[in-house]
């Protein structure tokens, strides 16, 4: 059976990851993909599954959360400038 075929709360009990940090994570996560498509539409408990399936399976990651927030603050700081810029 492959990894992303198991149950969700087997790959959580086989993780690496602490249960602080996989929750941590995840809610980080969750806190920068909030605008996607693909979460933004998904009830709390499905969106929490999602996410905590992407901390385990490696897709959400510490690094490409900060990356995310990087280009999510540059945009913000852009769109505010634009503002500026019109009045």
């Amino acid at each position: 059976m492959s990894e992303t075929n198991k149950p969700l709360e087997e790959r959580v009990l086989e993780s690496k990851l602490g249960r602080y940090d996989l929750v941590k994570t995840a809610l980080d996560w969750i806190e920068v993909k909030r605008t996607d498509e693909d979460y933004r539409r998904l009830p709390q408990a499905e969106l929490l599954n999602k996410a905590v399936s992407d901390v385990v399976d490696g897709i959400a990651t510490p690094e490409k959360i900060a990356e995310i927030r990087k280009k999510q603050q540059k945009a913000q700081k852009e769109e505010a400038e634009a503002k500026d810029v019109k009045k």
